[in-house]
């Protein structure tokens, strides 16, 4: 399989390499889906939480998008720490800090107890997925790194509906608090997996913090059209059960299996843009047209008399071409690296950016519902984030432009 030429190593990269290591990329991944797990498992227990601490449904919606706020405050850090200690180590710690968050929410009993062990867990997540690129560019020659990273674009949609099912199956019978237990078990099953798989994975050489790539507009720009994304698909995926309740239906399977779906089609997209990017579609045109079409169709499945059907299969559809954004963007991350040791760094930028998205996206949409008086109202956040996500691609396809040039 032949790269784009804009992935393969410039220069004076280092840790490209010579064969590789597909067992080393799967665990990784797996490390991704384990991690966002937490993500996929408090939308359909919003509604148990929400009677447990009394919640109304903006706080509920900070609760959800809490667990992104460390990771909007210190992705950039996230990522020049990875970069100095490595990102084998960094991973691990994330999921070690991951696993210690979830356990401080089994035993929470208070929102102010509930909040600080999301963030916690939001700790334990931006450590772990900020080190997934490198690791992959290092376990990968340039021939599979466009295959290797569609693959680990794959990981929060995959992490997001085992999350939900989770939610709906095991919460059942062992509750929230036995549900967040058993995340915590999987988290450091998850660490000891990547300290076997990635033992053979040559060390980075020691780095100096570096600030260059926060000089350079590339990654800024990369990382908002990630971050107007997150908003879109996060107040999606977040909102639509209690969206489907609030329109008359009652069906909670129904409604788990509808939102699950929502979320899992959106690996489908993921694939798809890797095919896509093989066969030569440019990255920045994808995420300019998928931008756009995400925010037409979630305006359409929120709006006001449409049918049970409209309503998840318009959430599929902008959940499926949103799909498409994140590999393009994963793909673009070594692209906007001078060399192999400043790839943390730059996926930093954009961790740090998508977890701003993810962090205003479902209180955004629940707060201009609460102020508009409707879902309907309240939508149009979503065309909003998908145009100006159109916009920095524009941005983004100049750059690239001038890179190549």
């Amino acid at each position: 399989m032949s790269a784009s030429p804009a992935i393969s190593p410039r220069p004076g990269r280092t840790g490209t390499a010579a064969s590789t290591d597909w067992k080393a990329v799967v665990a990784v991944v797996a490390a991704g889906v384990v991690v966002s797990i937490q993500l996929g498992k408090l939308p359909p227990l919003l509604p148990d939480l929400r009677a447990d601490f009394d919640l109304d449904l903006v706080t509920a919606g900070l609760v959800a998008s809490s667990f992104n706020l460390i990771g909007a405050s210190i992705g950039i850090a996230a990522g020049f720490a990875s970069d100095r200690i490595g990102g084998r180590l960094a991973l691990c710690l994330g999921l070690g800090i991951a696993a210690l968050g979830n356990l401080l929410g089994f035993f929470a009993e208070g929102i102010a107890l509930l909040l600080a062990a999301r963030l916690i867990e939001g700790l334990g997540f931006v450590l772990t997925v900020v080190c997934g690129p490198s690791l992959i560019a290092a376990a990968t020659r340039p021939q599979d790194r466009n295959l290797a990273l569609g693959l680990w674009s794959t990981y929060m949609p995959f992490g997001v509906a085992l999350g939900m099912f989770g939610a709906l199956l095991v919460g059942l019978i062992l509750e929230w608090r036995g549900l967040w237990l058993l995340i915590a078990g999987l988290l450091v099953v998850a660490a000891v997996l990547i300290a076997r798989s990635t033992r053979n994975l040559p060390p980075p050489p020691p780095r100096r913090f570096s600030a260059a790539p926060l000089r350079r507009p590339g990654p800024w720009l990369l990382a908002g059209c990630f971050a107007c994304y997150t908003t879109q698909w996060f107040a999606i995926v977040t909102w639509i059960p209690t969206y489907l309740r609030d329109s008359g239906i009652d069906n909670e399977t129904l409604i788990t299996a509808g939102t699950a779906a929502v979320v899992l089609i959106n690996v489908i997209g993921n694939m798809s843009s890797a095919a896509l990017m093989h066969r030569g579609l440019q990255r920045w045109a994808i995420i300019a047209a998928i931008s756009v079409c995400m925010g037409m169709f979630g305006v359409l499945s929120f709006a006001d008399g449409m049918p049970l059907a409209g309503k998840i299969g318009l959430a599929m559809a902008a959940s499926g071409f949103g799909g498409m954004l994140p590999a393009a963007v994963l793909a673009s991350i070594p692209a906007q690296a001078r060399d192999h040791g400043e790839i943390a760094t730059v996926n930093g930028v954009v961790i740090q950016l998508l977890n701003i998205g993810s962090f205003i996206g479902p209180p955004g949409l629940a707060t201009m519902v609460a102020w508009l008086g409707g879902w309907n109202d309240g939508r149009w956040l979503l065309l909003v984030a998908g145009l100006i996500g159109t916009g920095l691609a524009f941005g983004l396809r100049k750059v690239e432009s001038s890179h190549e040039g």
